[in-house]
């Protein structure tokens, strides 16, 4: 579970933006919150509002940074460049290190991690975490070479030492087998769940072929959701040769490069209708709506993050979906099936901003101002009670958020 993200230097983000999970003391909506102890809650979803380049993506981009660092940089040749996007509107700011830090709960253990890098070299990095309640150092980094263990030094001087200066300690530690670091990577590396990746809809399809409860739960969240009457999902599996993708994040962001086609399993997946007469037909995946291939695509992973309590992070989860099922796929968020699984997402849908939906810490707001930075704030920052209207607050631009538009164009 994550508490909170902070990042710093990176695309439109010039000064420190914190997104927090954690909870405000409102006791509205408690079906929104984990509860970790009596006092201490976190939230089980947030929404980034705002204009179009006000830096929404920006905040998912970073987060994906972050990962894809801890996930690979300790396969990274000496002369790697490390691939950040400083801020570019202040020239000072092209030299300074970008930063992240990510809060977080894994295995009823909270931990800090951060790191700072520029193009070159990891600046600093350092690893907390409170295994008995109080607050204990794993490792620390300074000045890229200088480091500080307060167990297991002999071992630990071993793996700095094979440690290059462009990667994370955290990364090569674990790739070593360190085991105090590696209850956090497995919880960047493999809790965190970006959809950033046009391979979803290959793990739905091969998780209900091999799964016959999640066919089920998929085929009843169709059926319930009005997807164009489907009664059933058929998924077959041959020998075939796929096109099969290279990830790589380059400067500009990441990057899937299609390689030669090998030889493995493949997977089919049609979906039934009735016709008028009431006769079974097949249709084809590419036949669907977008709108019902981009929903069935993201129950496998949804359903998959729910029961095992991970984050699904989203980039506007409104495209080709009504705004009835992104209402729908939030409630199933907040529900009772979902104890401590989260979900970040931005959006442009403001029907979301129902009191009734979401508390007011739940809600964040991105303005950038042209040539400038983004700035992050939530509806707990204005003045607004509780039952307020939201969405009439946003859209009459009373908390910010909103394009400017020049209607001298039409005199």
């Amino acid at each position: 579970m994550i508490i909170e993200i902070s990042i710093e230097n990176y695309l439109s983000v010039k000064d420190k933006v914190t997104l927090s999970l954690d909870s405000s003391p409102s006791k509205k909506l408690p079906r929104n919150l984990i509860n970790l102890s009596r006092d201490d809650k976190l939230l089980k979803s947030v929404v980034i509002y705002g204009a179009n380049a006000s830096g929404k993506s920006n905040i998912i981009k970073s987060i994906f940074f972050l990962w894809n660092m801890v996930r690979s940089s300790h396969n990274f040749n000496v002369d790697t460049k490390i691939p950040r996007l400083p801020f570019k509107l202040d020239e000072i700011y092209l030299e300074k290190p970008s930063k992240f830090e990510i809060i977080f709960i894994h295995k009823n253990v909270k931990y800090k991690y951060g790191f700072s890098c520029t193009n070159e070299k990891i600046i600093d990095e350092y690893l907390f975490f409170w295994p008995h309640g109080r607050e204990a150092l794993i490792f620390s980094r300074k000045d890229t070479t200088k480091y500080e263990f307060k167990s297991d030094k002999r071992k630990q001087d071993i793996t700095k030492n094979q440690t290059n200066d462009n990667v994370l300690y955290l990364s090569r530690a674990t790739q070593l087998g360190y085991e105090k670091t590696k209850g956090a990577y497995e919880f960047v590396v493999n809790n965190i769940v970006i959809n950033i990746s046009p391979l979803w809809q290959d793990i739905t399809i091969k998780k209900i072929f091999e799964n016959q409860d999640l066919k089920n739960k998929v085929l009843e969240v169709l059926k319930k959701a009005d997807f164009g009457g489907i009664v059933d999902v058929k998924v077959d599996k041959r020998k075939g040769h796929l096109q099969s993708v290279e990830f790589k994040f380059g400067k500009e962001g990441p990057t899937f490069n299609p390689l030669k086609p090998q030889e493995q399993d493949a997977y089919n997946v049609k979906f039934q209708h009735k016709t008028k007469k009431g006769n079974l037909i097949d249709f084809e995946f590419h036949e669907e709506s977008f709108g019902t291939q981009k929903f069935f695509s993201m129950l496998g992973p949804i359903f998959d993050i729910l029961e095992s309590g991970k984050i699904a992070i989203i980039d506007e989860l409104e495209s080709s979906l009504h705004p009835n099922i992104i209402k729908f796929l939030l409630k199933l968020f907040h529900s009772k099936y979902n104890s401590n699984a989260q979900l970040i997402f931005t959006t442009h849908n403001t029907s979301l901003l129902g009191n009734e939906l979401l508390r007011r810490d739940q809600i964040y707001i991105c303005t950038k101002e042209p040539n400038k930075n983004t700035i992050l704030t939530t509806l707990l920052d204005f003045d607004l009670r509780e039952d307020a209207d939201f969405e009439r607050a946003y859209l009459n631009g009373r908390v910010g958020g909103l394009p400017f538009i020049d209607e001298t164009l039409f005199d």
